[in-house]
């Protein structure tokens, strides 16, 4: 049995114990079973983390692409939650493109991902995760939804500025505090 193989099985296994699962779980599961190479990274490594990481999504989506073809279960694999779910003959699972899937079937990203491009994906990963928290925080300062698009920004700025400008009688902290949250989604705007 290859590498491989092992480690769809061991998934395999978990899955009939606990299903739904995440991906931190099947890496603890992988671990503590000592499944190879999972018995040998050390994940607080980013180049280890990123390796048990693509091992674990190119093994689900084989495993994804199998069950498809056995038609026995369909295999949702998202960001927060691996699922496998009863298999509906008349729903094609493999019809619409997806292209994080086409990643990590591509064997090739793992072993030619250096730890200086790991370590850039999770950089990218974070600014971009902040620039959401900012963009949340500066819509709360706006009083708009989490959905609102930039002309609402707009629009909703000029309304609070006018009532709050410090010529007007309004306050200079306040005033600034909007004027930084429109400035913030501006930004992320262009």
């Amino acid at each position: 049995m290859d590498a491989l193989e092992k480690i769809i099985t061991s998934i395999m296994t978990f899955l009939d114990q606990n299903n739904p699962c995440t991906e931190h779980e099947l890496l603890k599961n992988l671990t503590d079973t000592t499944v190879p190479p999972f018995d040998q990274l050390n994940i607080k490594q980013s180049k280890d983390l990123f390796n048990a990481h693509f091992l674990i999504m190119h093994a689900l989506y084989q495993l994804q692409n199998r069950y498809f073809e056995e038609r026995r279960y369909c295999l949702k694999i998202e960001a927060i939650k691996i699922e496998r779910l009863s298999y509906i003959s008349n729903k094609d699972g493999l019809a619409q493109h997806d292209p994080l899937k086409t990643y990590y079937l591509d064997i090739n990203h793992y072993f030619k991902t250096s730890e200086e491009e790991v370590n850039g994906l999770l950089n990218s990963f974070w600014e971009k995760y902040l620039a959401q928290d900012d963009r949340q925080k500066a819509l709360i300062t706006l009083e708009l939804p989490s959905d609102a698009d930039y002309h609402s920004v707009k629009k909703q700025y000029r309304k609070l500025a006018q009532q709050h400008h410090p010529d007007k009688g309004g306050c200079n902290q306040y005033f600034a505090e909007i004027s930084a949250a429109k400035d913030i989604l501006e930004k992320l705007h262009h």
